[in-house]
C-alpha cells in the first residue's frame, strides 16, 4: 500500500447526482466552499440548505489506477464553511460497506472505508490530513512537512473535530450488497488557524478529498481523489485544488 503518499479513496457520482468526470490535466481543480449561515450538523444526513448550493466535486481514480477513466463505484464530495467550521459532505456508491476500527484517532484506512480530506496553506511546510469512516469514527492528523511524516505522532487526540456518517446498507456484512454511505465532517477552524494561516477569502488554502474503497466485488481496493492524480500518492500536494471561497450570502 502506497503509505509514503498514502493512497486513499474511489469516487461517487450516483448518490450525489454527478458522474466521474474528469478535470483538466494542466492545473489543479478549484474548489469552491459555499458560505453557510445555519451551522452544519455533522450526522451523515444532508438537511442543510447550505448543500444543495454546494458544488459536488466527483472523485476520480488516479491515472495509475483502471487507466485513470472512471470509477467502479464513484462519489462526490462538497464543501462549506462559516466562522467556525469548514464543513465536508460526502456521498459514495459502496456495494460493500466496511470500516472495523471502533475508535477514533486512528489510522482508519487500514481498517476499512474511508474518506480523507487534506489540507495545506499553500507555501507552508505543515498541512492536516483528516478522517471520516461509515460508522462514524473520525481522526486529524497534523504534520509538521513533507519531509517529517511520522504518523506515530501525527495524531491530534483533542480537536474539536467532528464526524457522522449513515449508510445506506449493512455495515461490515460482505454477504450482502450495500448502496452506499454519507459522510459530515466538520473542522474547527481555530485548528487550521493555530499557526497563523488565515482561513477564508484571505487565506491561500490547497484542499484535496480521497478515498479508500474495500469491497468484495472489486478486484483490488480502490482509490480516488478530487484532483487528477498522475500516481496513487495523496501526498502530491501541489496537485491539491485550490479551495475558494464566494462572496458570503447572509440568508434571512
Amino acid at each position: 500500500e502506497p503509505r509514503s503518499g498514502h493512497p486513499a479513496g474511489a469516487g461517487h457520482a450516483g448518490r450525489g447526482g454527478a458522474g466521474c468526470g474528469v478535470f483538466p490535466p494542466s492545473a489543479p481543480p478549484r474548489l469552491a466552499a459555499a458560505w453557510t449561515a445555519e451551522p452544519v450538523t455533522p450526522d451523515g444526513v444532508a438537511a442543510e440548505e447550505v448543500w444543495s448550493r454546494a458544488q459536488p466535486y466527483p472523485l476520480l481514480p488516479p491515472r495509475d489506477r483502471n487507466g485513470g477513466t472512471g470509477c467502479r463505484q464513484p462519489g462526490t464530495v462538497r464543501f462549506a464553511y462559516d466562522d467556525r467550521f469548514l464543513y465536508v459532505l460526502a456521498e459514495l456508491d459502496d456495494d460493500d460497506v466496511v470500516q472495523e476500527e471502533e475508535r477514533d484517532n486512528r489510522h482508519l484506512y487500514e481498517t476499512g472505508d474511508v474518506l480523507e480530506l487534506f489540507l495545506w496553506p499553500e507555501g507552508k511546510a505543515h498541512y492536516w490530513e483528516i478522517y471520516a469512516a461509515p460508522n462514524g469514527r473520525r481522526s486529524m492528523l497534523f504534520f509538521p512537512g513533507a519531509g517529517r511524516k511520522i504518523f506515530l505522532t501525527a495524531m491530534q487526540e483533542h480537536t474539536r473535530l467532528r464526524a457522522g456518517a449513515r449508510v445506506d446498507g449493512t455495515l461490515n456484512d460482505w454477504s450482502d450488497r450495500d448502496r452506499g454511505w454519507t459522510a459530515e465532517i466538520a473542522i474547527p477552524l481555530e485548528e487550521l488557524t493555530r499557526y497563523g494561516d488565515p482561513f477564508g477569502a484571505s487565506g491561500n488554502w490547497r484542499a484535496m478529498a480521497a478515498r479508500y474503497n474495500y469491497s468484495v466485488t472489486l478486484p483490488e481496493i480502490e482509490y480516488s481523489a478530487t484532483s487528477p492524480l498522475p500516481k496513487t500518492d495523496f501526498h502530491l500536494r501541489e496537485a491539491y485544488g485550490k479551495l475558494v471561497f464566494p462572496e458570503r450570502i447572509e440568508h434571512k
